[in-house]
């Protein structure tokens, strides 16, 4: 698959990640920044407060995107709400519109207009560049919110993500078998993976004025963007908002953002769909002023699984079946659509089966996790004993999970695939993060 071929799936992906419009339009304020050298326009209110709260939306976005948040916010503080360069009234072009610009064009803004240290507000792909900014700019920010973040996960696993909506269609009814989604979903992938693209290519090979350039290259920045190094260095204790009903930003997205910052609370908004500022105002704006107004809520409590540890789980030719709580070991043969949620597990051994885990922990002896001929997705788990997982012609999607072994975190017994992201490994073999597609041989445990 070429560049030329991903650039269609590319483009459906920047369009999805528009954000709302708002019912108004605000006065902007414009200056010439050095970054992307053209306009740079924001609105600004209540400038006379000595706390400021910096606003920024997503892509196909702009300051309107706040209406509903502004007149609250400005009550009591100074409020900025920008035009990311490529949208609204800032100006665009054939430009590099990576987080890091981005990062880099608002501190221009808040060197000039913002009081330190701010209050930041980023929704979508505003939620990534706020994120970004607050790892950089420590110093900067006492307090961070995002909501429904875009980007974050490795390409390939968002991606899967993307195809599964489409397949599934918008009433969650499958359009095709679950065989042929995953046949599919596997191949596009692979299609994808062997395939190479940047932001920098689209800016100059598929820019076109006037029909979403703008949006391709920053959908294609992002999610070519490795948040890994980043998120261990925001200082700022962070409120990630998301809605229940987001089939742009996937809530596996929040439970990553939720195990990786380690001054987070998560805040569920139900029925919202990606834009849940203007989807559910009156919840977001109740739990954005919270957060930014009073003393920060008591730390989360972490979660400890009930039942008996004794206890052995077993699936066998079954769908849908759901597993939670503490067993010594579950066994899943030919079952598909499995869930394992909140459980602690001794070890784990799946043989023909799709399984989703997510918030476990798996080991604590020889081998925790053994996977053949199957398909899992785990989502801030932890693995851990003398080999924390091994596969054998698999699939495995990783997002968030700490793998803690004594002899190696993954062996293959025969070729397999996996998508990391943001993952942590500590082997013989490897220390340190994950982000990335690998081809599990036999020759090259981690």
């Amino acid at each position: 698959m070429t560049n030329r071929m991903l650039q269609p799936w590319l483009l459906l992906m920047a369009a999805m990640l528009v954000s709302g419009t708002a019912a108004a339009q605000l006065p902007r304020t414009c200056l010439d920044e050095p970054v992307f050298e053209g306009k740079l326009c924001f609105y600004e209110a209540n400038p006379v407060s000595q706390v400021t709260v910096l606003l920024v939306h997503g892509i196909g976005g702009s300051a309107d995107d706040w209406a509903l948040q502004i007149p609250q916010l400005a009550q009591r503080y100074h409020v900025l709400a920008v035009d990311l360069p490529g949208f609204g009234q800032s100006d665009g072009g054939p430009q590099h519109y990576s987080p890091e610009n981005y990062v880099a064009a608002l501190h221009f803004l808040v060197q000039r207009r913002a009081r330190s240290p701010l209050r930041l507000v980023g929704h979508s792909m505003g939620g990534a560049v706020a994120l970004n900014y607050a790892a950089l700019h420590p110093d900067r920010v006492d307090r961070l919110v995002v909501a429904d973040v875009a980007g974050i996960l490795h390409r390939l696993a968002y991606t899967k993500f993307l195809v599964g909506n489409w397949l599934h269609g918008g009433d969650g009814e499958s359009r095709w078998s679950s065989e042929v989604l995953q046949s599919f979903a596997g191949k596009f992938l692979e299609g994808l993976v062997n395939s190479s693209f940047d932001s920098e290519d689209a800016m100059e090979n598929s820019y076109v004025e006037g029909v979403g350039g703008e949006r391709q290259i920053s959908a294609m920045a992002l999610v070519d963007a490795d948040f890994t190094p980043l998120l261990p260095r925001v200082q700022a204790p962070v409120l990630i908002l998301w809605g229940t009903a987001d089939d742009i930003a996937p809530l596996r997205t929040a439970q990553v953002l939720r195990r990786r910052l380690p001054r987070s609370w998560l805040e569920l908004i139900d029925g919202a769909a990606h834009v849940p500022m203007s989807d559910r105002p009156e919840v977001f704006n109740r739990l954005l002023l919270g957060f930014l107004e009073d003393a920060l809520p008591p730390p989360p409590i972490a979660y400890e699984p009930e039942g008996d540890a004794a206890r052995i789980g077993r699936c066998e030719r079954q769908r849908n079946v759901r597993f939670e709580g503490r067993y010594s070991r579950i066994e899943l043969r030919h079952c598909s659509d499995v869930t394992i949620t909140d459980a602690e597990i001794g070890e784990l051994y799946m043989f023909e089966s799709r399984a989703n885990i997510e918030r476990s922990r798996i080991g604590g002896g020889g081998l925790a996790v053994d996977v053949i001929g199957s398909d899992v997705k785990m989502t801030a788990v932890q693995l851990h004993g003398d080999y924390a997982l091994r596969v054998a012609r698999s699939r495995v999607d990783l997002a968030a999970v700490d793998l803690v072994a004594q002899e190696a975190a993954v062996v293959a017994v025969s070729n397999s695939k996996a998508v990391f992201s943001l993952c942590r490994i500590d082997s013989p073999h490897l220390a340190g993060d994950l982000h990335g597609y690998r081809v599990l041989t036999p020759e090259s445990p981690l």
